[in-house]
Formats: C-alpha cells, structure tokens, sequence
C-alpha cells in the first residue's frame, strides 16, 4: 500500500475533501455530522478510518483529499501511537499545509490507557508545520465550533480562498 498522496488526482470544482484519522469513532462520527449540518458556499466530502494506509480497493472511487485531520484523543496513548503509525503512509507534500491535529480530552472515565502530555502533541504538531486545535468534543457547541474551524481550513486548503494558500495556514493561525 502506497502512500497518500495530495495532488494524485484532480480537484473537483467547488468542492473539498477531508480525512478524518483517529482511532475513536464515536469523535469521528460527531465531528463528521456537525460538518455536514453547517452551512457552506462549496460541496464537502468527509471520509473516516481509523488508521492509515487506506485499502487499495476502491482507490479510484476515493477523491483528492484536501486536508487530511488527525484525531489524538490525550486519555489514550494508544490514539497517539495510532497516529504516529498512519503519519508515515502520508506523502511529504500534505505536511505543507493540508494536515491538522485535533487534540481531544476524551471521556475520562473511560481510560484504560496511558495519558498524553498536551505538549507531546505540541511538539507533533510543530514538527510537521502544521495546525492544532484543543476541543473537548463532548458537548453539542464545542463540536459545532471545532466543525466550523475545520470547514474554514479545508476552504483554505481546497483551495477555495482567492489569494490564500494552505502553505501560509501554519503562520496565520500561530498569529491569534
């Protein structure tokens, strides 16, 4: 299985794609819908799996990923080393500005595994140039929120934004 490549395919005209990576689906499943429900100006295609490589079957069915978020939930370790592994089946050219990790909290509760220091996904993210969003995901707002956040980048990314491109998007948004 090869690696993710972004520029593989062509674009398709006012629209954008996104790949949401993470090992907890019930994120994921949230995340995705609270996309779909906001209101837009462009066609948005979500695909979820919890780690990659993507199966090769169906690849010519799978369009061109415009952004492509890690979801790190920081109660598992085991989501942490989850995208740690599917990071090495992205090609190098999606670390210039169409990757984001999204840090969660999780459901405390619920852990089973070692916790992950925020800074650890800071460094992560620094690494790779790229963008981190805090959410808690475990209300209705902050999930709309993160949505929109999301929806503003992939709009950069897809390159729907006259005049911006996602290589400035890791300057700007250290800027606020």
């Amino acid at each position: 299985m090869a690696a993710l490549r972004p520029f593989e395919k062509m674009p398709v005209v006012n629209a954008a794609a996104v790949l949401l990576v993470g090992s907890e689906e019930g994120h994921r499943e949230r995340l995705a819908q609270s996309m779909l429900k906001e209101p837009k100006i462009f066609d948005v295609k979500i695909h979820m799996t919890q780690s990659l490589p993507l199966p090769f079957e169906g690849d010519h069915l799978r369009p061109r990923f415009d952004l492509v978020v890690f979801l790190i939930n920081l109660h598992s370790q085991h989501s942490l080393n989850n995208v740690l592994s599917s990071m090495m089946h992205l090609d190098a050219y999606f670390y210039l500005g169409k990757v984001c990790f999204l840090a969660t909290r999780g459901n405390p509760g619920s852990v089973k595994h070692c916790a992950v220091d925020i800074a650890t996904v800071e460094d992560l993210a620094d690494k790779h140039l790229s963008i981190l969003i805090q959410s808690e995901l475990d209300n209705e707002d902050d999930v709309t929120y993160t949505a929109q956040r999301l929806l503003n980048i992939l709009k950069i990314c897809a390159g729907l934004v006259p005049g911006i491109s996602s290589l400035y998007l890791g300057s700007m948004m250290k800027s606020f």
